[in-house]
C-alpha cells in the first residue's frame, strides 16, 4: 500500500512539473540560429547577454547565418520566412538556441530582450580626434587603411609626417630625424611604414595622439609576403616547384643565414611593431610586449574583421561614416592554399605574431560584443560602402553623378561626388607626392595620379 501511495505521489509531482514546463515553453519564444563562426565569435563573449530580435536578425545577416522560428522575427509567419538567410548552405553548422525566457545558462543560451541602451553616435556628441599614428604593418590591408588617413588629412588640411625619400619613414630601421620632412607646425597624422618606437614617436606627435595599427592572420600574412617579396630566392634549389614548403622545412637555417638582411622573415608584424628579434624565443618578453602594445595602442584592427574594425575606428576618432568609406586597394586575387602541416610549422616559427594576433583578435571580438548598437551601425556601413563602391564604378563613366547619404545616428547627411571617389583610389606613392606639394610646396610633376581600379565587390 505504501508503495502505491509513493507511486501516486511521484505521478502527481511529475504532472505538476510537466504543467510548469508546458506553461514556460508556451510563454517563451525560441529562436534557432544555424551558427557559423562569425556569429559565435560575437555571441560567445561573456559580456553579450542580451539582444533584441532585430539585432539578432541583423547579426545573422552580416555573417551569412540562418534564423528560423519565433514570432518576434517578423510581424507574421510570412514575414518571418522572408527573414531566412543562407546559413543552411554551409556543410558543418552548429545549432544554438537563442531564448527570451527564464534563467537561461549563458554557456548554452543567449537571451533575446526588447531593448538595449540608446547611445547617440553622431559627431556632434564627441570631439573629432585630429592626431593619429597609424602604424602601417606589411601585407595586412594597411594600404586601404592608410588611404583613408591620406584622404582625411587632405580634406581637413591636417599636417602629415612625410618621408624625405619615396615611401617609408626609415623602415626597416628605427625612425630618425633625417627620415622625414620637418616643419614648424605640429604633426597630426603619421600613416606610413615605420618601425614602432614609443619614445621617438611620442616626441614627434602631440600628447593626445591616438595609436592604431592592423594585424592579419599570421599564416595568411606570411604567404602573401613570401610571394610579394620574392623570398623563394632564399630557398636552396630555388627552381623547385614547392619553394614555400622547402622554406618551412629549412626555416631556422634560412633565417639564421638571412636575419641581418631580412629580419622580417619571421614575426613580420611583430618586427614592424618594434619587437626585438633577439627575443623571439623569450616567452616572458613576448608576454610583456603584447601587454605593452595593448596599453599603448587605442585600437588594433584585424583584417579578418575589417569592416568591424573600421566602425571601431570611426567611433574611436569620432569621425563621420563617410570618413571610413573605402575602395579596396592593392588586393591580391590569388588564393594560396597550402597543407595544414605547413601552417603548424610556421606557427612554431613565428610565435610572437601569433601571440599578437590571438590576443587582439579576441579583444576586437570583445569590443564588437560590448559596443552599444554596434550591429546596427555595422549593417548601415556595409550597405552604404557597398553602394559607394558601385557609385565609384559608375562615376568613372558619368562624372556628373552624385550619391546622397542620408542622415543617421552615426553620420550627417552627405553628398558624394566623383572627386571623393577619385581621392579614394589614389596610389599611396602618389598621395605622398600630393601631400608634399600641398604641405611643403615640393613640386609634383605627376599631375595625374595613378588610380586603383574599382571592384564592385571583394574578390
Amino acid at each position: 500500500m505504501a508503495r502505491i501511495r509513493k507511486l501516486v505521489y511521484c505521478a502527481l509531482l511529475l504532472g505538476v512539473f510537466s504543467f510548469v514546463v508546458l506553461v514556460v515553453t508556451f510563454n517563451r519564444k525560441t529562436y534557432i540560429i544555424r551558427s557559423t563562426p562569425g556569429v559565435e565569435s560575437v555571441l560567445r563573449r561573456q559580456s553579450i547577454k542580451t539582444l533584441t530580435a532585430g539585432q539578432l536578425i541583423r547579426l545573422a545577416q552580416l555573417y551569412g547565418d540562418d534564423i528560423s522560428g519565433g514570432d518576434d522575427i517578423g510581424t507574421n509567419r510570412a514575414d518571418a520566412s522572408r527573414k531566412s538567410f543562407v546559413g543552411s548552405r554551409l556543410p558543418s553548422l552548429k545549432t544554438m538556441e537563442v531564448r527570451r525566457g527564464l534563467n537561461s545558462t549563458w554557456s548554452d543560451h543567449y537571451n533575446v530582450t526588447h531593448s538595449l541602451p540608446k547611445v547617440d553616435r553622431r559627431s556632434g556628441t564627441c570631439s573629432k580626434a585630429k592626431n593619429v599614428v597609424f602604424l602601417k604593418t606589411h601585407k595586412t590591408g594597411s594600404d586601404t587603411t592608410a588611404q583613408l588617413f591620406f584622404r582625411h588629412g587632405y580634406l581637413n588640411d591636417l599636417s602629415m609626417v612625410l618621408p624625405r625619400g619615396e615611401w617609408s619613414l626609415g623602415w626597416p630601421y628605427q625612425l630618425e630625424t633625417k627620415d622625414y620632412i620637418q616643419t614648424n607646425k605640429s604633426f597630426n597624422i603619421m600613416c606610413l611604414h615605420a618601425v614602432y618606437n614609443k619614445t621617438k614617436m611620442a616626441t614627434l606627435m602631440p600628447a593626445n595622439t591616438k595609436y592604431v595599427t592592423i594585424l592579419r592572420n599570421p599564416w595568411s600574412e606570411f604567404k602573401s609576403a613570401f610571394n610579394y617579396f620574392g623570398w623563394k630566392t632564399l630557398v636552396p634549389n630555388a627552381n623547385t616547384s614547392e619553394p614555400l614548403e622547402i622554406f618551412l622545412k629549412h626555416r631556422n637555417e634560412i633565417y639564421e643565414r638571412e636575419k641581418f638582411g631580412s629580419p622580417n622573415l619571421r614575426n613580420f608584424m611583430a618586427f614592424d611593431l618594434g619587437f626585438p628579434p633577439n627575443h623571439y624565443n623569450n616567452l616572458s618578453e613576448i608576454n610583456n610586449y603584447v601587454k605593452e602594445i595593448n596599453d599603448n595602442f587605442s585600437l588594433v584592427m584585424i583584417l579578418e574583421y575589417f569592416d568591424e574594425s573600421l566602425v571601431l575606428l570611426r567611433r574611436l576618432l569620432c569621425w563621420q561614416l563617410t570618413d571610413i568609406l573605402y575602395v579596396p586597394i592593392n588586393i591580391s586575387h590569388k588564393r594560396i592554399l597550402r597543407p595544414d602541416y605547413e601552417e603548424r610549422l610556421y606557427k612554431d616559427f613565428s610565435t610572437v605574431d601569433y601571440a599578437l594576433y590571438d590576443h587582439f583578435k579576441t579583444k576586437v571580438e570583445d569590443q564588437i560584443a560590448r559596443e552599444p548598437e554596434f550591429i546596427e551601425e555595422l549593417a548601415l556601413f556595409k550597405k552604404v560602402n557597398s553602394d559607394f563602391k558601385l557609385f565609384c564604378l559608375n562615376v568613372t563613366k558619368n562624372t556628373k553623378l552624385t550619391m546622397k547619404i542620408g542622415k543617421s545616428k552615426w553620420n550627417d547627411e552627405y553628398v558624394i561626388d566623383g572627386e571623393f571617389c577619385r581621392l579614394s583610389r589614389i596610389y599611396l606613392l602618389d598621395w605622398i607626392k600630393i601631400m608634399k606639394n600641398k604641405l611643403h610646396n615640393i613640386p609634383n610633376q605627376n599631375h595625374s595620379p595613378n588610380l586603383w581600379a574599382v571592384k564592385p565587390r571583394l574578390p
